[in-house]
């Protein structure tokens, strides 16, 4: 019989610590915990982490559309990037207020760029009416701190809201008032006066606009002699934005604003809610009179004395890849494809027009009102391109998502029933997804001239409109070919009808409508 072993319990102590080191370590790993991730993969998404161009469904190309095959997502999306580059010149020319803003050679450059191109197409009647815009305001110099709880931020998205006022020389250093959406519940109870207000905003459910400019929390907060306002942008990704902080203010006149992105917002919220803040902000400004901005006017002659126009707006800022790259990469493509087809089988002049500065007053809208007895009289359509394809995105997770997906537009058509059918039919034939209801705001450029004659245009305006991140990679290229091919067949079918049918009366006769 073999002798049973007996063990001291000090060694079955040690025995007991060895067997957990040995199930324990192996390899230098710690059994139990999870080794290192590896990358997970991301097949939708480039390198950068926007989702790629080639991810997206394009709509398939009906046998019955096959003349629209050379309307190319991929071609208009190298057009895109053509005039991003323009504003990229901007910027790295060392303007910290920078793209192709209105009355700046930038945009000029723009307006040389569709001259090139239209000369290229064998174009006729190309001329560049000048217009002087307004004295503009612009920001020269500007900085923003927080102090309080023993910390100090600074805030790389720190912008001055458009057409802020200065502060004084020497800065101003103030304290920090945290108000909410600035509703008049979330004004209640608070002291803002000789403080700086910050306000939460976003762009309104449905609306394109701020929540704080429907809910008047900037009004509010100059009638309660805030000293200062500072806007949060409020969606994910931190985006630096160029907004306004809208007009209406009362008889104390607008005080220093600036916005700033989500992250950084969410920084200064926190702070205050951690106890006092003070802001330090200066902004230096100057205002620039005599300003000139062109629009670009080219022709393809048809064989009547009636007319298409279709424009799409030149400035804007950052990239300003959707507002308005977009559509001026719709407009030139609707050229180069009218542009092969014989003059003799095209029914109306196509009048292709690059406007100049949209974004402070659209000059060349109240040009053509002004004209309308000359440019208008005879004018069969009108299309404005404008904020055409924009990929569609989801707050979601402490982050803006991207999706394959293209946000569906806001439309308008002003003409008669049998103009508004066929151009339905071209948004479904080629896939463009558009909100159920008819917007009559949704004039962009045409605000002035909307209703002179039959007229039509999408637009879509997502939270990244005016901010940084309006860049190429939000503008998917599936989703300019299929407004691209739905507009070119909207002129073909119009041009089957006259003037009348379309919806169409004397402009000579029509009385502008607001915007």
């Amino acid at each position: 019989m073999m002798k049973r072993l007996t063990v001291p319990p000090a060694a079955k102590r040690c025995l007991a610590l060895g067997a957990m080191l040995a199930l324990s370590v192996g390899g230098g790993r710690v059994v139990g915990q999870q080794p290192a991730a590896a990358p997970q993969r991301q097949p939708l998404l480039d390198g950068k982490g926007y989702v790629r161009d080639d991810a997206y469904s394009p709509m398939p190309l009906p046998d019955s559309e096959k003349a629209y095959a050379n309307i190319d997502g991929a071609h208009m999306k190298a057009i895109v990037n053509e005039i991003v580059a323009i504003s990229r010149k901007s910027r790295d020319d060392g303007n910290k207020y920078w793209g192709r803003i209105a009355g700046t050679k930038y945009e000029a450059m723009t307006a040389d760029l569709l001259e090139a191109k239209f000369r290229k197409l064998g174009m006729v009647d190309i001329n560049r009416p000048e217009f002087t815009l307004p004295p503009q305001w612009f920001p020269t110099a500007w900085d923003m701190t927080a102090s309080g709880g023993g910390q100090s931020l600074k805030f790389a998205t720190a912008l001055p809201a458009l057409g802020s006022a200065a502060t004084p020389p020497n800065g101003l250093d103030v304290d920090a008032v945290w108000v909410g959406l600035g509703t008049a519940a979330d004004f209640a109870g608070r002291d803002v006066r000789g403080k700086a207000a910050v306000i939460h905003t976003m762009l309104a459910p449905g609306q394109m606009g701020q929540s704080a400019l429907f809910e008047a929390a900037f009004k509010r907060a100059n009638e309660a002699g805030a000293a200062a306002i500072v806007a949060v942008w409020g969606y994910y990704d931190n985006m630096a934005a160029w907004q306004g902080l809208g007009g209406g203010f009362s008889s104390n006149g607008f005080v220093p604003g600036f916005f700033l992105g989500f992250e950084d917002g969410k920084k200064l919220r926190n702070l205050i809610g951690a106890g006092p803040v003070k802001l330090k902000l200066s902004l230096q400004t100057e205002t620039r009179p005599n300003l000139k901005s062109v629009s670009i006017y080219g022709t393809l002659p048809g064989t009547t004395d009636e007319s298409i126009l279709v424009m799409a707006h030149m400035d804007g800022w950052f990239d300003a890849a959707l507002d308005n790259a977009s559509g001026l990469s719709t407009m030139l493509t609707l050229a180069e494809h009218f542009a092969q087809i014989p003059k003799e089988k095209r029914r109306r002049n196509m009048i292709f027009i690059g406007t100049a500065g949209h974004h402070v007053g659209s000059p060349n809208a109240i040009y053509l009102r002004d004209k309308r007895a000359d440019l208008l009289a005879k004018t069969a359509l009108m299309i404005n391109c404008e904020h055409v394809s924009a990929s569609q995105t989801l707050n979601w997770d402490t982050r803006l998502r991207r999706s394959t997906a293209v946000w569906p537009r806001r439309w308008n058509v002003n003409g008669s029933p049998k103009l508004t059918d066929l151009v339905l039919a071209a948004y479904k034939t080629f896939g463009v997804g558009v909100v159920g209801d008819m917007d009559p705001t949704a004039t962009g450029e045409m605000g002035a001239i909307f209703k002179l004659t039959p007229s039509l245009q999408l637009i879509r305006s997502p939270e990244n409109k005016h901010t940084d991140a309006d860049i190429p990679e939000y503008v998917p290229a599936v989703g300019l070919e299929a407004v691209g091919r739905a507009y070119a067949k909207i002129v073909d079918e119009a041009n089957k009808l006259d003037i009348k049918a379309l919806g169409g009366t004397s402009a000579v006769k029509g009385s502008a409508s607001g915007r």
